[in-house]
């Protein structure tokens, strides 16, 4: 009998509900004259029961009914009075709050009891129906409007700062003659120095959590009364709004496939920067923060929780996806190289993140793009990597590079190799199945590390050695043999000292090293030979008399005066090695020419010997300056 009762509403319709009750009762006793004693004195209970209620008194039963319909009459007041309120149910308290869902389960109950039971037709029974069907409407329009307002109202904003794209170097820009990439461009900074930062807001709520009971009272509201579809788009609207907000905080604009295809390097340098960091705030944070709002206030109704979810991030989601497939479809040049190593780097991390996100049929078209993407920018990545080396064999030259300097392609190739190690798990990875010539034999040892030996540190090599080979190639161009030596022991003596100085030296070795040293200083001693072996010889005692010496003399100002004109434009930009050739060449060509001096000054005749000891000794200060304007010979002169 209590069970029966349980079901009956609480206040409305008590009329036409016990008087189906007694049809109830009659019927059954009518069809079946052999029911078992129990049920028989069930019947019997609940008509004694029934009856008490004075049914069968019409003045009695109006009595009742103007009863119920005074209490529906002030529960539809109190919801309609909240149809032009502006503020929110929340706003007002929590008395006026239990108010409101009191006033609405009255006006359920109602309806509920209209549905279950058999009903009169007559005028007052419609009346309270109808007004029950609108008041419910007004009800639940007014919680969409609250869960709307709560849910603007009180989401959670991320500090600007830590969403801001960082930058700690400026933009490579690649053209054919290697020339963007200079020294002051490149600073080892990790592009993974912000992952701290995104980790503190793994669990950000993006909601206050203050109001999660007011939002989930609100969906089991509505659920109850079949309005499961219009709380969940507005919940999805609200929220997917957010989203959009949130990735204009982020300054992510969504490109077209076409778009990203007609982009400037310039631009899209920078939007694939942006992208690295955004999908990773994305996947690892926001949405993580959204999935976990959604099973608080959804959990009692999983499948629906799934689906809102998705249906709030799927749009984000591929366009992020889709702007990453876009890039996989531009050409594989160099300069996209580090930008392709980052964005597939993140693709593969975040791989177990989005799995957590969408591990079921609903959500598998997600997952399943973003495995498709990591392994579309995986081929890119390394078709990039392995066609910068065919730049650098194609780089090729018609005429020598002016003073025989550092190279743009040396200083390039160098700078851009100093950013990789970065990548150094990334690049082994992608490389261990690809074969390459290694110009150092591996050795094993205490002293040789595992890293000289990677994928990624032969590769590295391999790529050195065909700017190598193309050094070697530019300076055949060169018709002064001892240009030709200062050329090679500029460039081989940059690479050196970016290798020593950077985490480049893990990866090609000590060997590496000694052997690249010993190369640039047989370029030293060749340019000394070259340069200075046949005047120097000017300077031996074979013919000792005075016409022979004054000749000599002559020809040894007219040549000195011959490497001084050229030597002054050529370069030696490394202050360090520009300090010991001129200290080399000084002790050679000042120690000859005091010998030669001193041994015959007085028999060649003052007016006959044009320079001092002193005068050679600063002159060969000025060699290697690469001055377009180099000292006057005459200023250095004796008068």
């Amino acid at each position: 009998m209590a069970e029966f009762e349980s079901k009956l509403p609480v206040s409305g319709g008590k009329n036409h509900v016990f008087e189906a009750c007694h049809h109830v009762v009659k019927a059954l006793r009518a069809s079946d004259n052999n029911l078992d004693a129990n049920l028989r004195k069930l019947l019997s209970d609940l008509e004694s029961h029934l009856s008490t209620f004075g049914i069968a008194d019409t003045k009695v039963e109006d009595a009742g009914f103007s009863e119920i319909k005074e209490r529906f009459k002030e529960a539809v007041k109190k919801i309609c009075s909240w149809e032009t309120n502006q503020s929110t149910i929340l706003e007002a308290g929590l008395s006026a709050a239990n108010q409101f869902f009191q006033a609405l389960y009255e006006v359920q109950s109602v309806l509920v009891g209209f549905k279950a039971f058999p009903i009169k037709t007559n005028p007052k029974e419609k009346d309270v129906y109808n007004q029950a069907t609108v008041a419910l409407d007004i009800a639940m329009l007014r919680l969409e409007k609250e869960l709307r307002d709560v849910l603007h109202q009180h989401k959670q904003h991320v500090q600007p700062e830590y969403l801001a794209v960082s930058s700690h170097r400026k933009d490579i820009v690649y053209d054919e003659s290697f020339v963007s990439l200079d020294d002051e461009v490149v600073v080892e900074a990790s592009s993974h120095e912000d992952d701290e930062q995104i980790s503190d807001f793994y669990n950000s709520d993006l909601l206050d959590p203050i109001v999660l009971p007011h939002i989930k009272a609100i969906a089991n509201t509505m659920f109850a009364c079949e309005y499961d579809q219009p709380f969940c788009e507005a919940f999805i609207i609200v929220q997917r709004e957010a989203l959009d907000e949130y990735m204009v905080t982020l300054e992510m604009e969504r490109f077209s496939c076409v778009d990203v295809l007609k982009m400037d390097w310039e631009d899209l340098n920078g939007a694939m920067r942006k992208w690295t960091r955004v999908v990773k705030i994305i996947t690892q944070v926001y949405l993580t923060s959204e999935k976990q709002l959604c099973e608080e206030i959804l959990g009692d109704f999983e499948s629906i929780s799934t689906a809102c979810f998705i249906e709030i991030s799927k749009d984000t989601v591929l366009s992020l996806l889709n702007f990453g497939e876009a890039v996989a479809l531009r050409s594989c040049k160099p300069e996209m190289l580090e930008r392709f190593l980052s964005m597939y780097e993140v693709s593969a991390e975040i791989l177990v993140d989005v799995d957590n996100l969408f591990p079921d049929e609903t959500g598998s078209f997600l997952r399943i793009a973003f495995h498709d993407l990591s392994k579309k920018l995986a081929d890119h990545t390394t078709a990039t990597f392995l066609k910068f080396k065919y730049a650098i064999a194609s780089d090729e030259s018609t005429r020598p590079f002016h003073g025989g300097g550092i190279h743009h392609l040396t200083r390039y190739v160098m700078n851009y190799l100093k950013l990789l190690p970065e990548y150094t798990d990334t690049l082994n990875s992608l490389l261990q199945n690809i074969h390459i010539d290694d110009s150092i034999p591996e050795k094993t040892g205490e002293d040789v590390l595992a890293s000289t030996f990677s994928p990624m540190a032969r590769h590295l090599r391999s790529i050195v050695t065909t700017m190598e080979s193309s050094l070697e190639r530019k300076a055949q161009l060169y018709a002064d043999e001892a240009l030709k030596s200062i050329f090679l022991m500029n460039n081989f003596r940059y690479m050196v000292q970016k290798v020593k100085g950077s985490e480049l030296r893990h990866l090609f070795g000590d060997e590496w090293i000694r052997k690249h040293i010993a190369s640039y200083q047989r370029n030293v001693t060749n340019y000394e030979r070259s340069t200075w072996s046949s005047i120097l010889a000017l300077l031996t005692d074979n013919n000792n008399s005075v016409k022979s010496l004054r000749e000599r003399c002559r020809l040894f100002s007219l040549a000195f005066d011959d490497v001084y004109k050229n030597q002054t434009r050529w370069s030696v930009p490394d202050p360090e090695l520009r300090d010991d050739l001129h200290i080399s060449t000084s002790v050679k060509v000042v120690q000859s020419y005091r010998g030669f001096l001193g041994r015959n000054a007085v028999r060649i005749g003052e007016k006959h010997i044009r320079y001092t000891c002193e005068d050679i000794e600063n002159m060969l200060l000025d060699l290697f300056e690469c001055s377009p304007s180099p000292r006057s010979l005459l200023s250095s002169r004796r008068r």
